[in-house]
């Protein structure tokens, strides 16, 4: 059976516009950005203030895969020995602006306070309350245990990133 030439012409046109628009609405990892992440407060470490200010104590790394999810990177340096840590993702930019959290994972340090976590928050997970759609200017914040300053609590912010 021989297809007309015109139907081969508009299947192929089909096609192609088809693949353009897969190609045009997949989505692609963001860059790696670098934080600071800063002994905010708490009774181990500098004390003071939690005001998302303090001497520099590691990293955090994060960035979006190409499905949207929120990859982060955790690294401190000087935290309380053999301690774990809760690591919370918090709504808003600052503690004074937060409108909620989740825990996202924790990070145990080694006899020297030196510890690393690498974790991944689902798209739709970012999508629920107290996150939603749209440009997102969050923090996170490392503690012990929800009120508890006894080892220290640690504060990377801006995490700037957008949900769809």
């Amino acid at each position: 059976m021989r297809f007309p030439v015109r139907l081969t012409v508009l299947a192929t046109a089909v096609l192609f516009a088809m693949q353009a628009f897969l190609l045009a609405s997949s989505a692609v990892a963001t860059p790696n950005t670098k934080l600071d992440l800063v002994n905010d407060c708490g009774g181990f470490g500098p004390g003071g203030a939690c005001d998302m200010a303090g001497p520099t104590a590691g990293f955090l790394n994060y960035n979006q895969d190409d499905t949207d999810n929120l990859r982060v990177v955790v690294s401190m340096k000087d935290g309380k020995p053999n301690t774990t840590y809760e690591i919370w993702l918090v709504c808003g930019p600052t503690h004074a602006s937060a409108c909620g959290f989740i825990t996202i994972g924790t990070l145990t340090t080694n006899v020297q306070g030196n510890g690393t976590a690498s974790l991944s928050v689902d798209l739709a997970t970012l999508q629920a309350a107290p996150f939603g759609s749209g440009d997102r200017t969050d923090h996170v914040d490392l503690g012990q245990g929800v009120g508890d300053l006894s080892a220290g609590f640690f504060a990377a912010s801006v995490l700037a990133y957008t949900i769809p």
